[in-house]
Parts: structure tokens; C-alpha cells; sequence
């Protein structure tokens, strides 16, 4: 049987354009995955505009409503949710009720605490879940003496997060270059620009090989332990506390020095956990962590059991997670005045 010619050329370029749109198809899956892991913040929050009203009067129930929006690449789930907190003036201030519904409940019955769940961004959504939570707040009276007075109420956000950084890093067993073929890969540090879609941020890694011997059963072999000192900064706009803190943070009035500042660490290298210099509490099964001071801090990590010199370099997936809380604040004003007589 003969083939056309014009069928040879119809078939070879069906292929050509399946291939290229699968290739396409890829392409932007992969830079979509790599764009929800960039930024330096969680969520963001803010007052909608001209709410709180500029001006109100004496006993008038008013809206105060916040947009929230998850825009970091965690998400915020049960049972660990995020905490919203209004604050106000209570000498000038008769009450404030959040109205529950769908996702937003009150926590502990206490009317200006709301609680809720809060995806971040995906692939399939590139913005981040919002959420709109509104309050109804009752204006006290004021000073008799006084036409009007100027009140503020604050808004506190507090929610557990989590940074993940992964990255592809080489494991130079030739560290003296005395083997006469070509290297795979070279030892270098990892610099990360665009942070990791959270406000604590993994911003460098540096990268050594440590030649050692280790004795094991009737032999002395030669191995290299890969160690990392991994640089981390809070890049957000808020502060760093204790995981375990978030929820009395936004609910209580004192918190001890202690709970700022902690970031628990994880670290493995092909999954295998690299030993850590962290603070441990005694008796505790926890994860160790660290503290940051002025915002930053740096980790050493190594793999103890080492890897036999006699393999050739190779790349390897190291895997960074840091799990933390964080809060931060903002604050509208607003007048409250005595009624027109």
C-alpha cells in the first residue's frame, strides 16, 4: 500500500503541534508552581474604606469591617486557625458583636475575637482565599464637657504559618577536585531573592563539605558530612511569636517575653533529617528552634552519618520547613459626637 506524500506531511505535522502544545502545557505548570512559593507575606489586612465611618454620634451602632486575604503559599486550617481581635476605647464604647456566618465564628463566646480557616495561594488560585469580617460597635457617650471625641479601634491578626524552602543542592564528595573526570556539580552557595511565600524567610544558604573518617565494624571509611548554614530573616510586617502562643496572644493582655521570636525547625536532606543546632526544652518531645534576634538568625545543620567519598557529586534535595506564629496590627479613628439638638 503507498502513502501519500501529503499524508507523510499532515501526520509529521499533527506531532510537531501536539508536542509543542504539551511542551507549552508544562511550561506554565511549572512556572505556576514556582510562583506561589514567592513573596514575604502571609496575610494581609486591612479596614474597607471610609469603615469605620469618619464620624458617628453618641449611642449609634456603626460597621466595622476588615478584608483579610491569605497571599502567602500556607494554608491556614482547622483545628489551627487564624485569630482576628478588634480592640476599642471601653470608656467610650457600649459594644461590639462580630456577625458570625459561613467560615468566621466567635472564639470562647468573646464578641470581638473572631475565628476562621483561610487557604493560600495555589495553583489553581493565584491570589489567595479572602475573607470579609464585619462587626457591629455601639459609640458610648462622651465627656459631657465635650463636643466630640476621638476614638481608635485596632485590629489584631494572629495565625500560625509555615515557610518551606526547597532547593537543589550539591553534594561534592571530589572536594580537593583530585578525581580527573568532570564534576557533576560544584559546591556553591544558594541566595533566595524572593523569599518562599511567607513572612519568615529563608534568605541564603551556605554550603560546606566537611572531609571526616568514620569507624565502623573492622574498617575506617572515608566520608564527607555535607553542612549548611541556612540564614533566616523575618521579612513581614509583624512580629514572630510562639506557635502554641497564637491563640492567647490575640485573646489575653500579657504574654511572656519567652513566646516571641520562636521559629520551630525541620531540615532533611533527600528526606534524611540533618542534625540541627537548635534550643530544645528539657523534657519535651518538641521540634528544636531558634529565636530570632533583630529579626534574623542562622541555622547549622549537618548530616551526621556522612556519605562515602567514593561516590561521584551528585545533587541532592534539601528541604527547609519553619513553622511559627505571627501577628501583626492596624488601626483606623473615628469621631464620635453629641447629637444635633
Amino acid at each position: 500500500m503507498k502513502i501519500s506524500n501529503k499524508f507523510i506531511i499532515v501526520t509529521v505535522f499533527l506531532v510537531i503541534l501536539i508536542a509543542s502544545c504539551t511542551s507549552t502545557t508544562t511550561n506554565k505548570t511549572s512556572k505556576t508552581a514556582e510562583n506561589v512559593r514567592i513573596g514575604f507575606k502571609g496575610l494581609t489586612l486591612e479596614f474597607l474604606k471610609n469603615i469605620p465611618p469618619p464620624k458617628v454620634f453618641e449611642e449609634e451602632t456603626f460597621p466595622v469591617i476588615l478584608k483579610i486575604r491569605n497571599i502567602g503559599a500556607f494554608d491556614i486550617i482547622d483545628p489551627d486557625k487564624a485569630i482576628l481581635s478588634l480592640g476599642v476605647e471601653n470608656d467610650y464604647t457600649k459594644s461590639v458583636n462580630l456577625l458570625e456566618g459561613g467560615n468566621v465564628n466567635t472564639l470562647d463566646r468573646i464578641s470581638s475575637v473572631a475565628s476562621f480557616s483561610l487557604d493560600g495561594r495555589s495553583e489553581i488560585n493565584l491570589l489567595g482565599e479572602e475573607e470579609l469580617i464585619s462587626y457591629n460597635i455601639v459609640a458610648g457617650k462622651i465627656d459631657p464637657q465635650s463636643e466630640f471625641h476621638k476614638s481608635t479601634v485596632i485590629a489584631t491578626l494572629c495565625y500560625p504559618y509555615e515557610t518551606v524552602s526547597s532547593s537543589s543542592v550539591c553534594v561534592d564528595t571530589d572536594v580537593n577536585n583530585l578525581r580527573p573526570i568532570k564534576k557533576a556539580c560544584n559546591n556553591q552557595d544558594i541566595i533566595f531573592s524572593n523569599g518562599q511565600g511567607a513572612p519568615v524567610s529563608v534568605t541564603k544558604i551556605e554550603t560546606q563539605m566537611l572531609p571526616t573518617q568514620v569507624t565502623g565494624e573492622n574498617k575506617v571509611s572515608d566520608k564527607i558530612k555535607p553542612q549548611f548554614l541556612i540564614f533566616v530573616e523575618n521579612k513581614g510586617a509583624g512580629i514572630v511569636i510562639k506557635q502554641e502562643s497564637v491563640t492567647d496572644f490575640c485573646t489575653k493582655s500579657d504574654t511572656s517575653h519567652e513566646n516571641f521570636n520562636i521559629v520551630y525547625v525541620d531540615v532533611s536532606l533527600s528526606g534524611k533529617p540533618l542534625k540541627c543546632q537548635l534550643d530544645v526544652e528539657r523534657g519535651s518531645n518538641e521540634l528544636g528552634h531558634i529565636k530570632l534576634k533583630d529579626k534574623k538568625d542562622i541555622i547549622r545543620c549537618i548530616l551526621e552519618e556522612g556519605i562515602d567519598r567514593n561516590q561521584d557529586p551528585y545533587f541532592s534535595p534539601l528541604e527547609v520547613k519553619l513553622n511559627y506564629g505571627y501577628t501583626q496590627s492596624i488601626s483606623a479613628n473615628y469621631l464620635i459626637q453629641k447629637p444635633v439638638s
